[in-house]
């Protein structure tokens, strides 16, 4: 066997001075620019939601995590309970949708209001416009064109969700009028979208129900979809609403046509099914 021959400490050197003049001429050399990185992949686009309890709680958690988990959108959400458009002496929504606004730059936004609505609202100069004096329709839709404005300023992407039916009677009748706001509204702003749950969470008579089938089929496994109250929304129903509000989205702001339009026919529901007022 011939001896093995080690290599030389010159050779070593020379081979590992070799290897460090590469390594620092590959330093040398120019890296791509952040904006060269960031043109390769597309910035995920941005979605602020905002509302009252039905965000703060589970179609709003719910809401938030399929929007970035399912379709990797940049999310921002804040809601707060027991607030609206109706009493910015309380909580002043303007205020707190600019700074959402200006910390988080987003490119749509996502409203849910009107259960704390439907009462008198608040004037600057300490009166009040109470329900359901004249005035009051169109001063509230000013109130919510003024906050379009702020969270989608320039025709960006909004989405204003609906009321659902509601059991107490009286409240029943005043969120079906917010929704006629709401709907008029956003029919006339550029990119904006009126999303209707009312059929979503009723019967199929359009009125209100605690539970719903299951898998859309009647006659087979219920489930809960309403709080003891009969105004929230249990965790199924948060569900059933998040899933579709979601689809809605994606489609437009994915450029996709949406499966099915804002005014949603409940699977079971008989086609030419009146549509409740709002």
């Amino acid at each position: 066997m011939a001896p093995r021959t080690l290599p030389s400490p010159q050779c070593s050197r020379r081979t590992w001075l070799h290897g460090l003049a590469a390594a620092a001429g590959a330093a040398l050399l120019p890296r791509p620019s952040r904006a060269a990185e960031s043109a390769a992949e597309p910035a995920k686009k941005r979605i602020l939601i905002v509302g009252d309890s039905m965000i703060a709680g589970g179609v709003g958690l719910f809401l938030e995590n399929g929007l970035r988990k399912e379709h990797g959108y940049v999310v921002r959400r804040k809601g707060k309970s027991s607030t609206g458009l109706a009493r910015p002496d309380f909580f002043a929504w303007p205020k707190e949708a600019q700074k959402q606004v200006d910390e988080f730059t987003p490119d749509a936004a996502v409203v849910m209001f009107g259960g704390n609505d439907v009462q008198g609202l608040r004037m600057p100069d300490k009166g009040w416009i109470t329900w359901p004096e004249p005035e009051w329709p169109e001063e509230y839709a000013r109130r919510v064109n003024d906050f379009a404005d702020i969270v989608a300023a320039g025709g960006k992407p909004l989405f204003w969700i609906g009321m659902p039916v509601m059991r107490p009677e009286k409240f029943h009748v005043r969120v079906q009028r917010v929704n006629t706001i709401y709907r008029a509204e956003m029919a006339i702003r550029p990119n904006a979208h009126f999303i209707d749950i009312w059929r979503l969470l009723a019967d199929d008579r359009g009125g209100y129900t605690d539970r719903l089938d299951a898998d859309g089929e009647p006659g087979g496994k219920t489930v809960r979809v309403r709080a003891g109250d009969g105004i929230h929304l249990s965790v199924a129903g948060a569900q059933r609403v998040e899933a579709h509000v979601r689809a809605f989205i994606h489609a437009i702001l994915s450029g996709a046509q949406p499966d099915t339009p804002t005014d949603l026919a409940v699977a079971g529901a008989p086609a030419d099914a009146p549509t409740p007022a709002g």
